[in-house]
């Protein structure tokens, strides 16, 4: 891959040495691509953007559904050497007016020429085709003279909209040559190989699910097989199905994933699982909860699940996708460190697990193969090991910058480093994050991360993992408290009481905080991203309008002092 010019010849090299190229699992069915069948569907394709006027260099924006056609659309679109812009689709119910209004902007912001998207779904957007040229991505092929284009190495390939948890979203601007270097580090790391079967439900418009699987595994000559992201959220023992059935060896996901697999694994309706050829399920995209991954192991492993299976990854849309991986091989590790030292002295000093008064983090392994990882100080300085600071990357896939807009790019390119604006620190060689510097809340004078209170209150019954957002409001006397909104199934409102007061009993014994107050709402009710991210900031808006909608409420909400 080090000479490959462009996406396209990666994907074209990959493809022959595969076994059996891309399956994608439907309601109906399997629908499957022999690896010739691929390269010849997607140089059909960008036949047909061709013909609709499209050359190299033009945006061409894609609605992302995981479906054969979309794929073939990327990978037509990397053919004809244009400029690939993913777009998503909403995973929660979302006014449908402001779904086409947001995609709008995306689509006008880089000058797209041509919106590529399902059939089915055009009546229902019928707005974007004010803004831009529809395409129905089923009738996109067409025959005549393949129009593949040669684009070289600094060439724009993908502009990866990051999906705004603290931030309106911005265009993310991926070169070839960056793109390329991430995948061929992921591939070197992790070993893939043709003997490989990767295993996803991750979003096409997500950057772990269209480079980390879609590039990555194709160029590493793995099987890919692919699910949406709806089929999992609905059910996911197909996830854990798909894995056992395929004999994947690859897989990932967030946590909550993980989270909800486990649950699914002890309910006792996964007869016959075998996950015993699985050898790695990364775990990223938000922050990595080492219970969950215990109960993981501790649960699959009567279903041949291995403890060194569990991957903890670090990377950010700005590094084209992938930062820093662990050794393979070997189970998590664990740093059980002082809340106290990280807070007020932000040093991340060894503690005891379970004493009171310990943080858990876990090791998110070492940097790739051409990139560098570096920890500064609020003062600028590179901090030592342990010191808790801002995590910078610098390397070969680091993004070209924003689309369009260089007051972002100068802000976060300085110096020569991507700053991440995530908070961490690195101990023996390994990198471990603390949290984001956004989201950061100061109670009393302490720095609190909202990831803590949230894992701590996922552990009351009747709140729901991966749906607590924790967050800072300011009192009329200036005094910055601490807020929580959580969701529950509960639909009785004494139980959710129960439920609300015993969070706040919980979060100040073992955070040592209090809990202004703490809100229960009904499930699928807390705003996130397209990716599935929290928004606190979002969060925190409707809390602060009293835009919720809640079951249960406990302490004092802020119209007091």
């Amino acid at each position: 891959m080090r000479n490959l010019n462009n996406v396209w010849r990666g994907l074209v090299k990959g493809l022959s040495r595969s076994e059996r190229g891309l399956i994608i699992l439907e309601e109906e069915g399997e629908i499957s691509y022999t690896p010739k069948e691929l390269v010849r569907a997607a140089e059909r394709v960008a036949c047909g953007l061709h013909k609709r006027g499209i050359r190299p260099g033009d945006r061409v924006g894609i609605l992302a559904q995981t479906a054969p056609s979309t794929v073939l659309a990327f990978m037509g679109c990397w053919a004809a050497g244009a400029v690939a812009v993913p777009l998503p689709l909403p995973m929660r119910a979302v006014d449908p007016q402001s779904f086409i209004e947001q995609n709008r902007l995306r689509l006008r912001k880089v000058g797209a020429k041509v919106l590529v998207l399902p059939g089915a779904i055009m009546p229902l957007v019928r707005g974007l085709g004010d803004e831009v040229r529809m395409v129905a991505a089923e009738e996109l092929e067409c025959d005549g003279e393949t129009a593949v284009a040669d684009t070289g190495p600094e060439d724009i390939a993908l502009v990866q909209f990051t999906s705004g948890s603290t931030s309106e979203p911005r265009g993310v601007v991926l070169t070839n040559r960056s793109i390329l270097a991430n995948a061929r580090a992921v591939i070197r790391r992790i070993k893939v190989s043709p003997h490989d079967c990767a295993v996803s439900w991750m979003p096409l418009y997500h950057d772990m699910g269209l480079i980390g699987f879609v590039i990555t595994a194709v160029c590493g000559s793995a099987t890919l097989v692919l699910m949406s992201p709806q089929r999992f959220v609905a059910q996911p023992s197909l996830w854990l199905r798909a894995l056992s059935d395929y004999r994947a060896t690859i897989t990932g996901g967030p946590n909550f994933a993980y989270a909800l697999a486990t649950r699914v694994i002890k309910s006792g309706s996964m007869e016959g699982l075998d996950l015993s050829s699985l050898r790695l399920a990364l775990n990223g995209a938000e922050p990595v909860d080492h219970e969950v991954l215990d109960e993981l192991v501790d649960c699959g492993k009567e279903y041949g699940l291995k403890p060194e299976v569990p991957y903890p990854v670090y990377g950010l849309a700005e590094a084209t996708l992938a930062v820093t991986f662990p050794p393979l091989g070997k189970k998590y590790h664990v740093d059980h460190v002082d809340r106290a030292s990280v807070e007020a002295g932000g040093v991340a000093t060894p503690s005891q697990p379970g004493e009171k008064g310990t943080r858990s983090l876990v090791a998110l392994g070492t940097p790739l193969e051409g990139i560098e990882v570096t920890v500064f100080k609020s003062d600028g300085g590179a901090a030592g090991e342990r010191e808790v600071g801002e995590v910078c990357v610098r390397g070969r896939s680091v993004m070209q910058g924003y689309w369009n807009d260089a007051a972002a790019t100068a802000e976060t390119l300085r110096g020569g480093w991507l700053h991440t604006g995530d908070l961490g620190y690195m101990a023996g060689g390994e990198l471990y994050l603390a949290g984001r510097i956004k989201d950061m809340v100061i109670v009393g004078g302490r720095n609190l991360y909202p990831e803590d209170v949230e894992r701590c209150a996922e552990k009351v019954s009747g709140i729901r993992k991966g749906n607590a957002v924790a967050f800072g409001v300011t009192t009329r006397r200036g005094k910055e408290r601490l807020v929580l909104v959580g969701e529950t199934r509960l639909q009785c409102a004494q139980k959710a009481l129960q439920a609300a007061r015993a969070v706040s009993g919980l979060v100040r014994e073992q955070i040592g905080v209090p809990v202004r107050e703490v809100v229960l709402v009904p499930a699928g009710s807390l705003p996130k991203t397209s990716s599935g991210k929290k928004r606190r900031f979002l969060c925190r808006d409707l809390y602060m309008g009293e835009k919720l909608n809640p079951i249960a409420r406990s302490g004092m909400p802020m119209n007091g002092n």
